[in-house]
């Protein structure tokens, strides 16, 4: 499956983030250290996008990214290809629309161990192309915020469902 390149564009200023770790986690992939500093590039903000910040379940196994039931009627109902673009790297996988619980495939494992995901990082998943084109393939921009770059007003939330965090698509 070929890769599509992207429209030729300049891009917006970057952000650098650091990754932080609690003491007795995992490191970072050797390109993700937690020492050197990490390019952000902030997403268009005019396509369609959805969030998730991650718990155990996105980020050991069973890897698993269930697509939010409001952003389901952006994508097929169908099993199909699709590509997360995230930091210069592609990941390909398949989308699986055609069953109840709408996600992408094993294959997510990939991105979630080369981006070193860890529990309370969000992704931002930006549809790029083939949302509603039959045979096309679903391109999505992925932007990664860390966990420990968030507002403690934000980073404290979410250890109970009476203390949500919610992020307003």
């Amino acid at each position: 499956m070929e890769i599509p390149a992207g429209p030729s564009r300049k891009l917006p200023a970057v952000h650098l983030v650091k990754p932080k770790l609690e003491p007795g986690e995992e490191s970072l992939p050797a390109r993700m250290n937690a020492g050197e500093d990490q390019e952000t590039t902030p997403l268009s903000g005019r396509r369609p996008f959805f969030t998730a910040i991650m718990a155990k379940t996105h980020v050991q196994k069973p890897y698993q990214l269930a697509i939010p039931a409001h952003f389901h009627r952006r994508l097929p109902a169908r099993r199909t290809a699709a590509v997360l673009r995230c930091g210069g790297g592609s990941w390909i996988m398949s989308y699986c629309g055609d069953n109840m619980l709408k996600r992408l495939d094993g294959a997510w494992a990939d991105f979630a161990v080369d981006n070193g995901l860890l529990v309370g990082d969000a992704c931002v998943f930006e549809l790029v192309s083939g949302g509603g084109v039959k045979g096309q393939e679903l391109v999505f921009e992925v932007q990664v915020l860390r966990g420990g770059g968030m507002p403690g007003e934000i980073a404290d939330k979410g250890a109970t469902a009476d203390d949500p965090i919610v992020i307003a698509d």
